[in-house]
């Protein structure tokens, strides 16, 4: 597809120049040699009715490919070109060809689908098709969660012609009873010849749902209701119990207790996220001898995550030996600009910069990107969205960005991101900017829009400007109007109900929300408001925000905790996240900001104890 090129622009090599648009403080620039390639011809663009016809009829061919009629899907292929709505409906087509083993349609429709656009499922009937149940069965086969229906019968057909390797078919079957997919766990075990109600190994498996099941794994009990059945379970059932129940105490934030079940579990039956939890446990004790026993017995994969290798490296320095932990320190500190690359990077004596190691695109590239039908396609759904109010469209506006960006090198990247700035395509700007590894524009990377009413708000509520933005940008990439799937508002996401709290506490109407100013007014007061619950805690503060006063209260140790281990131990995956990439985002904020609070390790702090 003419997307999948590699798209390279000629930006001229740009002497240092001082940045200026959307930039929040002018910064000196060490130029970055850029491509010397020619410019490629841009994709052929399509007239905006054309787009928009598209788009009112891209639902309707997506719902019709998921009820099984191949005539709307392929009607709608036939005439929508290259794009982002036709890589959907080709997916689900695809989905519903393989569920009803059309292979011959199938087989025609798949090979026309881009290979970086194939939907795991899709590429789970293809395998299945094909009719060599191998290669992607024997990766899936150790996955213990939900997986897509192709998939289920994809490993379900491998274990039938007894190409799994048991152990791993058996430890998924285990997995499936520990997340309550009883029905896929039941075909697997059929499918792998012992059924739950034959009285073989199906049905030894099945009797550990009265200590794994969804409820059972929550009781107290379910530790004595284990032991007692050891003599009849293997090894490896046992193994994989104790982890089950190990997970759900870290959870619980019971970490002794967790450690313990952990220990007695069979390490080789943990999964990523059992492992996780075990190290998190360990952490949250400070138990430092435990956590790099743990690490170093994750998979290959784990170990190499910029988080195990920072925290590894924090328990060989715990241990007095710097000369093991500076490499690891290194090694995360390389990862980019997340969360441990910055820790890690404060452990070996850097600080954050945003000094830009390149200048802006030049306004005669970001006018011939403008001109690709991709991109063009994108930016008409997003100017009739914002015309509209069509959230929808806005999302698809987002999909046909990200698809007109797939492949991009960083010059075009960088492009595309001025580009998307230029027409307060926001979170876009964001989204191509940051994937930028080694030209880096933190001026795009971290934007600073509606700038005066933000810091005058922020200021109001006593609160720090870069904090705000740092949550801004996670909460809403400055989409003004923005509405989550539960109702919240807004560029920083207030809910109607709170809305109401704070406008009866300031002397505002609730109907504000739904303005860029009143929205940044009520964010910012009730930022300040957490701030003050929270034993004036920014950490903790950050979790309130996002899952209430209350459980950030929960989460809170007996005794003072580092921030960065509270926030590691969260146990919402979705909160652990939004906390270390807010801090992040207010670190490269203040950098950018001038502000002195340029330490992510000092803006984390320690966590008051519970009171």
């Amino acid at each position: 597809m003419t997307l999948q090129r590699t798209l390279t622009f000629a930006l001229s090599a740009l002497a240092a120049t001082i940045l200026a648009a959307c930039s929040s403080h002018e910064q000196p620039v060490e130029p970055v040699k850029r491509s010397d390639a020619p410019r490629p011809s841009v994709r052929a663009a399509e007239p905006p009715a054309k787009v928009l016809a598209d788009y009112s009829l891209y639902q309707s061919a997506l719902t019709a490919a998921k009820q099984d009629d191949d005539i709307l899907p392929a009607q709608f292929l036939s005439q929508a070109g290259e794009s982002a709505m036709a890589e959907d409906v080709r997916n689900e087509w695809l989905k519903s060809l393989g569920k009803r083993s059309q292979w011959a349609q199938f087989n025609q429709q798949y090979a026309k689908l881009d290979q970086a656009g194939r939907a795991q499922e899709v590429q789970c009937y293809a395998e299945l098709g094909s009719g060599n149940h191998t290669a992607l069965a024997a990766v899936l086969v150790k996955e213990i969660n939900r997986l897509p229906q192709g998939c289920n019968r994809l490993i379900e057909a491998a274990a039938a012609s007894g190409r799994l390797n048991q152990k791993d078919a058996w430890r998924r079957v285990r997995g499936l009873i520990s997340n309550n997919q009883l029905t896929d766990a039941r075909n697997l075990a059929a499918a792998l010849g012992s059924p739950f109600e034959g009285g073989g190994q199906g049905a030894q498996e099945y009797s550990l749902i009265s200590v794994i099941g969804n409820t059972a794994k929550k009781s107290t009990a379910s530790a004595y209701t284990l032991e007692s059945m050891q003599g009849s379970l293997s090894r490896e059932q046992i193994g994989f119990a104790w982890g089950v129940l190990g997970h759900m105490q870290a959870q619980s934030q019971n970490m002794a207790t967790a450690l313990s079940y952990f220990s007695r579990a069979d390490r080789s039956q943990l999964s990523n996220e059992q492992f996780e939890w075990y190290a998190r446990a360990a952490l949250r004790l400070q138990r430092w001898n435990d956590l790099a026993d743990i690490i170093t017995a994750m998979p290959a994969k784990l170990q190499n995550d910029p988080t195990w290798q920072y925290w590894l490296a924090r328990s060989y320095a715990a241990q007095g030996n710097r000369s093991r932990a500076e490499p690891l320190y290194e090694k995360a500190a390389a990862s980019g600009r997340n969360f441990y690359a910055v820790m890690a990077g404060e452990e070996l004596g850097r600080r954050v910069s945003t000094r830009n190691n390149v200048g802006e695109a030049s306004k005669s590239d970001v006018k011939h990107l403008a001109k690709d039908g991709a991109i063009d396609r994108a930016l008409t759904l997003f100017k009739a969205s914002q015309s509209s109010g069509d959230w929808k469209m806005r999302r698809q506006a987002q999909a046909e960005w990200r698809y007109a960006t797939r492949g991009a090198d960083e010059d075009l990247l960088l492009t595309a991101a001025q580009l998307a700035y230029d027409n307060q395509f926001y979170e876009m700007a964001i989204n191509s900017a940051e994937r930028t590894n080694t030209k880096l524009n933190y001026n795009l990377r971290y934007i600073s829009p509606f700038k005066d009413t933000t810091v005058r708000y922020a200021n109001q509520a006593g609160v720090d400007p870069a904090w705000v933005y740092g949550l801004i940008r996670q909460e809403s990439r400055f989409m003004l109007g923005a509405q989550s799937s539960v109702g919240a508002q807004g560029l920083m996401q207030v809910m109607p109900a709170t809305a109401r709290e704070i406008a009866a506490k300031i002397g505002m109407s609730s109907s504000e929300l739904y303005t860029m100013d009143g929205n940044i007014r009520m964010g910012t007061w009730y930022m300040a408001d957490a701030k003050r619950r929270l034993q004036n805690n920014e950490v903790m503060a950050t979790a309130g925000y996002n899952a209430g006063p209350n459980r950030a209260r929960n989460w809170q140790a007996s005794a003072p905790l580092e921030g960065a281990i509270y926030a590691e131990t969260i146990p919402f995956t979705e909160t652990r996240d939004y906390v270390k990439k807010v801090m992040t985002n207010a670190t490269f904020y203040a950098s950018l900001f001038n502000e002195p609070q340029t330490s992510l390790k000092q803006r984390m702090g320690v966590v008051p104890g519970r009171y």
